[in-house]
């Protein structure tokens, strides 16, 4: 979800044993994803700090990742919801429970303020219904309400790499071809052209059994003041160094998953020639 411009409401209260239920509700996902992660001495224990990190289908992953960040530092995140989530009941009353409020910069400077970990994604559905060929390439160029809510909420910025969270289903027809019939019209009218959503396949309504894993940078101090929020410059020159750096994380453990999966290929070779001799 991508922040939108300030306002004055308050963030939601969040339940913390509620919030540690619903993470028990799906441990499924676990066994289903058998994620991992690395780099948790990255996450304060103590202080707020914005997380921000690539948008995979759905967000399916995401209380994948908030229970891995639970059990391995003991911090509760909370994240940014999109306005369509936060529309409907049931959907607004999970969100609650999973800690998420409206994405609001406002609100997110105060639990930010308030020493609290704040996840964003900051390419929003854009980037959560885009095509295959834009698969790991962060599309945050829009999107600097992230930056001026850090700096306004003097607190650092953590970047982390999601990866596999692009193979959890297979798009079969794309958000284009969707918006050129009568429902993807009618979708349009109804709650705007980027929530057309494309057709995917999986297991059924399950996602593909892929491993997740997340890969957590560290932080990224700003080295302004609040006031450095109004300057477009500053905004900038950081969103560009955040964007990069989290980008790299993306691409750097793409090639060590390539890496991995041809050693892997190649010790299964060598099993099956010792086998044979």
């Amino acid at each position: 979800m991508r922040m939108t411009e300030r306002s004055k409401s308050s963030p939601q209260p969040l339940d913390p044993e509620a919030y540690e239920r619903l993470l028990q509700r799906v441990s499924f996902l676990h066994q289903w994803f058998q994620p991992t992660v690395e780099g948790l001495e990255n996450i304060p224990r103590e202080q707020g700090a914005l997380i921000v990190t690539n948008h995979g289908h759905f967000g399916i992953d995401l209380p994948v990742l908030l229970r891995l960040i639970l059990e391995g530092t003991g911090r509760i995140v909370r994240s940014l919801g999109d306005r369509v989530v936060f529309a409907l009941p049931v959907f607004r009353d999970l969100a609650h429970s999973m800690g998420a409020i409206e994405g609001e910069p406002e609100a997110t400077v105060q639990l930010l303020q308030d020493d609290q970990l704040v996840l964003v994604y900051p390419g929003g559905a854009k980037e959560a219904l885009s095509g295959p060929e834009d698969a790991y390439r962060l599309q945050w160029e829009s999107s600097h309400g992230f930056i001026r809510t850090a700096l306004r909420a003097q607190k650092p910025i953590i970047p982390i790499a999601g990866l596999g969270n692009e193979e959890l289903y297979v798009q079969v027809v794309s958000q284009d071809r969707v918006r050129q019939s009568g429902v993807g019209r009618f979708i349009s009218q109804l709650l705007g052209d980027k929530y057309v959503m494309p057709i995917y396949m999986g297991l059924g309504a399950l996602p593909f059994p892929t491993d997740l894993h997340y890969i957590i940078g560290e932080p990224i101090d700003l080295p302004h003041g609040p006031e450095a929020a109004e300057d477009p410059n500053i905004v900038a020159e950081l969103h560009r160094r955040v964007t990069e750096t989290t980008q790299r994380l993306i691409y750097e453990g793409l090639d060590q998953r390539e890496r991995d999966a041809a050693a892997a290929g190649a010790d299964t070779d060598a099993v099956a020639r010792g086998a044979r001799d």
